[in-house]
């Protein structure tokens, strides 16, 4: 199981596009800094995380929605204890 975890918007970047790509089926996708925004968005790439959000394999670091002062449609809200949980549980991560 690998902890992938996204940082840049899906609206300036092909991270997340190239990381849904490379997920199997027990990774698990992290959107961190920037990448939240893909959470809140309308993108192309929304049935996939929906997919993931309904499997509980979608994660948003809250402070970073909070610094951003969005509201998710998709993913699990996690703090950063959390954070560190996920990454104990993964058996290794893959930043995109």
């Amino acid at each position: 199981m690998i902890l992938h975890t996204v940082n840049s918007s899906p609206l300036s970047t092909f991270s997340l596009h190239d990381c849904l790509k490379q997920l199997d089926d027990n990774d698990i996708l992290l959107l961190i800094s920037d990448g939240v925004i893909a959470a809140s968005a309308t993108i192309e790439q929304q049935p996939t995380l929906l997919k993931l959000h309904e499997s509980q394999r979608l994660f948003v670091l809250r402070d970073d929605l909070v610094a951003r002062g969005l509201d998710v449609k998709v993913g699990e809200i996690i703090d950063y204890p959390a954070f560190v949980d996920l990454t104990i549980q993964c058996k290794s991560q893959l930043a995109w």
